[in-house]
């Protein structure tokens, strides 16, 4: 599947619309959600029906079941859970499931709307957002930046190897 996720950061007015494929792992697409709004190497997780996902340190996995498919969560249209920035504790963003079709006509992954950008500084909280956002002279936000990182970042990891072996995962082949 590919998904189409409202991601807003609650209490504030800042939100992006960010497509993303569903074969990528958990923890890449914390990474992928973390990079929409920028943010500097975090903790990040899920929380889906009141039940925690443990989605990585900045794209790099500490579990075997980081590397779960986005796909394994069965989310579909109309779903709602929340991602937690778990560095700043007091950021909860909502995310909303608005599509979740096996092919959306848009480039993957990639940002295709949204507003508001986070204030320069490390302690960000709802309100210090808010009052950046308020600002005469905020920067407006840069789609093309924001896709941009996405796109560089990739769609799916492209080191599964890898990223396996550092968690001490012994790599298996199946032949078919």
């Amino acid at each position: 599947m590919q998904y189409l996720l409202k991601v807003s950061i609650e209490d504030t007015p800042l939100w992006r619309l960010v497509a993303i494929d569903g074969k990528a792992d958990i923890c890449h697409v914390a990474k992928l959600i973390a990079l929409a709004f920028d943010y500097k190497k975090s903790q990040y997780c899920f929380i889906i029906n009141n039940q925690k996902f443990s989605a990585g340190i900045d794209g790099e996995t500490t579990s075997l079941e980081e590397l779960k498919s986005f796909d394994s969560l069965a989310l579909e249209t109309g779903s709602v859970f929340s991602f937690v920035n778990e560095t700043i504790g007091s950021l909860r963003h909502r995310v909303e499931v608005m599509k979740a079709e096996e092919k959306l006509y848009c480039l993957i992954p990639s940002c295709l709307v949204g507003a508001g950008m986070l204030p320069p500084e490390d302690n960000l909280t709802a309100a210090s957002i808010s009052a950046y956002y308020d600002m005469e002279d905020c920067p407006s936000l840069n789609l093309k930046d924001v896709t941009n990182r996405l796109r560089e970042y990739g769609s799916v990891r492209k080191d599964l190897e890898a990223t396996m072996s550092k968690i001490s995962a012994i790599p298996f082949n199946v032949k078919g």
